[in-house]
């Protein structure tokens, strides 16, 4: 998708409006379409200004914009995706963090995109960015069992884990991985048996396990494991 993104036109027209209302309005227009924000930078003068604000490379959806791209993208295209990275779209680091991490091998640079960008609240990189910390055991272990935990998975949002899992089976298809994740021993309050701790934990719709939340995240990074290495 080439686009200009530094297009301008003539015939804009100006909005006589308060700088930041205008950044909020873009941004709320931004993080729903490109298309939509682009049109607007085209509507008039003030929307084309405020366009460059960075709080709108934040929340600009890029969903549209493949993953990975197999034909070299336009010069403008890969301007526009690195800016979305560099101001801390969220979606723009989560797919920075999977490329360097799997496909470059450049594990801290990845970890630390998947990072930030689950700092910021996004379910794939928090998803990834744990499963590969719970794959690792120890002290990294139980830092990634932490943040899965904090996705709060229940019956009534199981279906929205699903989703997570499928989009970043998608995306993992997609490339080449040069990095793989080795699995190491969890601890979990099950082998204590500590009866506290367990109850009823859904990961798979066909079946219904008794677990602790370590143990049941267990299940999920050993399917996570088999997704990154095409097994599944």
């Amino acid at each position: 998708m080439d686009t200009d993104f530094n297009s301008s036109a003539s015939s804009t027209r100006k909005i006589d409006l308060p700088g930041d209302l205008l950044i909020d309005v873009l941004a709320r227009v931004a993080s729903s379409s490109f298309t939509d924000l682009f049109n607007a930078k085209l509507s008039c003068r003030d929307f084309l200004g405020a366009a460059e604000d960075e709080f709108i490379f934040q929340h600009v959806s890029i969903d549209k914009f493949p993953v990975i791209h197999w034909f070299p993208p336009s010069e403008e295209l890969l301007l526009f995706l690195n800016r979305c990275v560099d101001k801390g779209n969220p979606e723009a680091m989560f797919r920075q963090g999977m490329i360097e991490f799997f496909s470059r091998a450049r594990i801290e640079t990845g970890l630390e995109y998947l990072k930030r960008a689950t700092e910021k609240g996004h379910v794939e990189a928090t998803y990834v960015y744990g499963m590969i910390l719970l794959s690792r055991g120890s002290q990294s272990g139980q830092q990634g069992l932490n943040i899965l935990n904090s996705m709060k998975v229940t019956r009534s949002n199981y279906l929205k884990l699903r989703e997570c899992r499928a989009k970043i089976k998608t995306i993992i298809r997609e490339m080449w991985i040069n990095n793989s994740i080795s699995l190491n021993e969890v601890t979990c309050k099950c082998q204590e048996r500590n009866m506290f701790g367990m109850r009823k934990r859904k990961f798979e719709e066909e079946e219904e396990v008794i677990c602790c939340d370590a143990c049941g995240w267990y299940l999920e990074v050993i399917s996570f494991c088999k997704i990154v290495d095409g097994v599944v």
